[in-house]
């Protein structure tokens, strides 16, 4: 369909068709045919529809449809941590891949971050080339591979205790997370490792996707936390790199706790000891990404990513 290209916030347009779009053009990826929606009666909501409507209700402004004629063709999350623009997975119909909608989407996108105040841009690419193409003429440049791992729920468990070895650590009680609990250790771990702050990230994960949360100690100090739970691995962040293994293998038993056949996990290929551990237990490398930025900025050697859609 063909006609004038509209760019707009979410607010205008219903959520629930375009969460629907997005799983399944992330179905329709090679290494992510495991995500098609499943419709049953009391099918809970994916990770896909809890993280998009995180993003619509505290970034709305920089969540943006697109539109030919009276058609709504894809969409971009845009959400702003500590002055870094964050563009999650933009989703398109394919038809429109590579023509105006998909270049007015990003620069709309681009134009939200600056009157943000940003003062970079990252986004994790999935699943071809022309959306990386398209970042790169808008002046993100690619930095790293970012792997989806996917791994038997009892190689998890088992890689997990091992790892969760290397340093004393903890799970946090229902207590401490509602008294929020060392929230001030979350937010340095974030800045050291990712670079951001996000408190209503943490929000998100503990209240709507219901992870569990540990930390690991170093002496006296917290060197990393995990989150782990039903349907997410990560995220991981650390100040060092056997705090990050330490924390991973928390990850991994968190994440294996139900009753999941597999856990899947986005580890950057910049945390290499954390790559070479998974692979050695006997994950499998199903998919890769690209993290893209416009500065060099945090290479990511000590964190697991928490999904798809948050970076």
């Amino acid at each position: 369909m063909t006609g004038k290209v509209k760019v707009q916030p979410v607010s205008r347009v219903g959520l629930e068709p375009l969460v629907a779009m997005a799983e399944q053009l992330r179905a329709a990826l090679p290494g992510w045919e495991d995500t098609a929606p499943v419709i049953a009666r009391g099918q809970a909501p994916s990770d896909l529809a809890l993280d998009l409507k995180h993003l619509a209700l505290h970034d709305g402004d920089g969540f943006l449809t697109v539109s030919a004629g009276d058609e709504v063709v894809g969409f971009a999350p845009a959400y702003v941590r500590a002055r870094q623009l964050n563009l999650a997975q933009p989703w398109l119909l394919p038809e429109h891949l590579g023509g105006e909608a998909a270049e007015q989407l990003i620069r709309r996108a681009l134009a939200y971050g600056e009157r943000s105040g940003a003062a970079e841009t990252a986004a994790v690419v999935h699943g071809g080339a022309a959306w990386q193409g398209l970042l790169f003429r808008f002046g993100l440049r690619a930095r790293f591979s970012v792997y989806r791992l996917a791994l038997a729920a009892d190689a998890a468990r088992a890689a997990g205790r091992e790892l969760a070895k290397l340093l004393p650590g903890s799970e946090l009680g229902n207590d401490a997370i509602k008294r929020r609990v060392g929230s001030a250790d979350l937010e340095r771990l974030d800045r050291l490792a990712r670079g951001v702050s996000r408190p209503m990230d943490h929000e998100h994960w503990l209240a709507e996707r219901r992870l569990r949360l540990a930390k690991v100690r170093d002496g006296q100090r917290v060197a990393a936390y995990a989150y782990g739970g039903l349907g997410q691995c990560g995220p991981v962040a650390a100040a060092t790199t056997e705090a990050a293994l330490a924390g991973l293998g928390w990850a991994l038993q968190l994440a294996a706790a139900g009753d999941a056949a597999e856990v899947h996990l986005f580890v950057p290929a910049t945390f290499e000891t954390g790559v070479e551990h998974l692979l050695d237990a006997g994950a499998r490398c199903v998919a890769e990404s690209v993290w893209m930025s416009t500065g060099q900025g945090g290479a990511l050697e000590r964190y697991v990513l928490p999904s798809a859609t948050l970076s």
